[in-house]
């Protein structure tokens, strides 16, 4: 009789231990969000980390249980999007063409939200010269060089050339050009005379020229927001929650983080523009 109820209480405890695991492995759910660190990777986290904390929140309100978002930020492009494709995150936030690039590796990858600039899809970019250049519109640029941000970068580059492209301006026009990886990198070599032009998004202009960057914008153009993005086979539960999550922070003072003003529900079509720059950006390159 004593052997039996030892082997009931060691089975009790056995039952017990594996519900306080499940318990504790419920309450400690934990999100892994991807970024690619479109500025200094120290100014990423400072921006997403405080949008991040108010996400945290909103989500658990919505699941009624604690959830905890750990932030990835990708060493560059390439491996952001493999990240996303691959599954190695649960959603992150991606550059539009790196969005694209990873849907075409990974069709099953589903779009939560749009960053909303003014409650829109679309904000600007600028190309932008020295103060003291002469070059004072496109046509001006023949003949000199250009700085642009990413190889895999929307409006570091896929954009930028297709509107110069669009303009009559390939690299044939130009002396010289090279990838800076990020867009600060661009305005900074800009402003010091490395080189003779580049191309930002309008707000890292503005952020560089209150810091004292000699630059000055000579023509823009229109971007769409980037997406946040889900990876394939998260929970139906948990992209609905990230969703409403986001939608509701409309209005919160950290998205001012990111220059954006709240969040808008996001359709694939909505890059389509960004498929049309990467498919015809051998156009930029015709000698």
């Amino acid at each position: 009789m004593g052997q039996i109820f030892q082997t009931a209480a060691k089975g009790f405890l056995a039952i017990c231990i594996l519900a306080i695991g499940m318990m504790a492995a419920q309450a400690n759910e934990t999100l892994v969000f991807g970024t690619y660190a479109f500025e200094k990777p120290t100014t990423t986290v400072q921006k997403m980390r405080p949008i991040l904390d108010a996400l945290e929140i909103r989500l658990q309100e919505q699941l009624g249980r604690p959830v905890k978002i750990r932030l990835q930020v990708a060493r560059n492009y390439h491996r952001a999007i493999q990240d996303l494709a691959q599954g190695r995150v649960d959603f992150g936030r991606y550059g539009q063409a790196a969005y694209v690039l990873a849907k075409d590796e990974n069709p099953d990858l589903d779009i939560l939200a749009a960053e909303g600039d003014q409650k829109k899809k679309t904000f600007q970019s600028v190309i932008i010269v020295h103060n003291d250049s002469r070059i004072f519109s496109l046509d001006d640029l023949t003949g000199k060089s250009f700085a642009f941000g990413s190889i895999y970068s929307t409006t570091g580059r896929y954009f930028p050339q297709h509107f110069l492209a669009s303009r009559g301006i390939t690299v044939r026009n130009l002396s010289r050009y090279s990838y800076l990886r990020r867009h600060d990198r661009v305005g900074w070599a800009v402003s010091d005379g490395n080189y003779d032009a580049g191309a930002v998004s309008k707000w890292v202009y503005e952020d560089l020229k209150k810091r004292g960057a000699k630059i000055r914008a000579i023509a823009s153009f229109a971007n769409v927001t980037k997406p946040w993005v889900a990876r394939s086979g998260l929970s139906v539960e948990m992209k609905s929650a990230i969703r409403q999550a986001l939608i509701s922070l409309r209005g919160v003072q950290v998205l001012d983080l990111i220059k954006k003003d709240c969040f808008i529900p996001g359709d694939d079509s909505d890059y389509d523009g960004v498929r049309m720059a990467i498919a015809n950006n051998r156009l930029f390159f015709d000698k």
